[in-house]
């Protein structure tokens, strides 16, 4: 049985090398990959054995629609690095795909193996929030019925050969079918396409602790050291990473005027020299927001208020 462990990343530095030498370390005996999306500019050397360069251009050449819905393809459609990878190395039996931003801390060959012996196809983690309360699920429902419909975290996501060719085929077939409204994102496609096509997966919460393996909080990379035991964690960030996610993730301004708000209890710990000048940035962005959303509410009302109407509040 041959596998591959692919690190996925949209650029270079430092803190991408510690991450990826920390999934290679992982890897056990199957073949260490790096794959690279160059649509915005040359990653450089990367020193590493096996590396992958790829584009939006040299993806969508390959019959993949150059569709999204929001944010950039990749974005949207992170499986599309799979089926790229999968058709320049078919050789493999399962292939394991980990984003640049989360830390395996298992065995992944032993994950592999389990796989293999339960006959799984896919290894993903299930979304926790009910389908009826998902924020995305409403618009799925243009391309899936609401039975269908599954969501998952796929920053670190295992493939059996034929799952990773089934789904290949069907980004394709979707790719020519005009009837597509809505183009679903991976998070969606993935465990769907999955489930219709009666194949079986399995949960990351089977191989290891995934209680930090999440869309948010973050985890602090000085943290890890800190963090015992098997666990998949997501996401993991450097310092200026980890500030630049806490000041976008405030959702309201006011959250930068009182100082036991978790933005600012999260930024404590660091002198505030890193972090004050991003910050100013922050807050004139949110304060923008927050007046043009203002504006719009009070332009909605006055369009509502001669039917007798009132939006509604989310």
């Amino acid at each position: 049985m041959r596998y591959a462990v692919i690190f996925k990343t949209y650029a270079w530095d430092a803190f991408v090398h510690r991450q990826a030498s920390r999934c290679e370390a992982a890897a056990g005996p199957g073949d260490f990959f790096v794959s690279v999306d160059e649509t915005n500019g040359l990653a450089g050397p990367i020193p590493f054995n096996r590396v992958v360069r790829t584009s939006n251009a040299e993806i969508t050449a390959l019959g993949f629609a150059d569709r999204f819905e929001k944010g950039s393809l990749l974005w949207w459609n992170p499986d599309y690095v799979h089926y790229h990878f999968g058709e320049r190395h078919p050789e493999y039996d399962y292939y394991v795909f980990v984003e640049y931003d989360a830390v395996v801390r298992t065995s992944i060959g032993r994950m592999v193996e389990q796989m293999a012996a339960q006959r799984a196809d896919l290894v993903d983690f299930p979304s926790c929030t009910p389908m009826r309360d998902w924020y995305w699920t409403l618009y799925h429902q243009q391309t899936y019925t609401f039975e269908e419909l599954r969501g998952s975290l796929i920053c670190v996501t295992a493939f059996s050969r034929r799952a990773l060719r089934m789904l290949a085929r069907r980004r394709r077939e979707m790719t020519g079918d005009g009837a597509v409204r809505f183009w679903p994102m991976a998070e969606v496609f993935i465990p769907t396409e999955i489930a219709r096509a009666g194949y079986h997966s399995m949960s990351l919460a089977e191989f290891a602790a995934v209680d930090q393996y999440q869309w948010f909080p973050p985890v602090l990379e000085d943290d890890l050291a800190g963090t015992g035991g098997d666990a998949f964690l997501h996401p993991v960030l450097n310092r200026d990473r980890y500030v630049a996610a806490m000041l976008k993730s405030t959702a309201r301004f006011r959250s930068f005027l009182y100082p036991r708000s978790r933005m600012w209890q999260s930024l404590q710990r660091f002198p505030k020299q890193e972090y004050m000048p991003m910050l100013y940035g922050a807050a004139y962005r949110r304060l923008r927001t927050s007046l043009q959303e203002k504006a719009q509410l009070r332009r909605l009302r006055r369009t509502l208020a001669p039917v007798g109407g009132e939006p509604t509040r989310r």
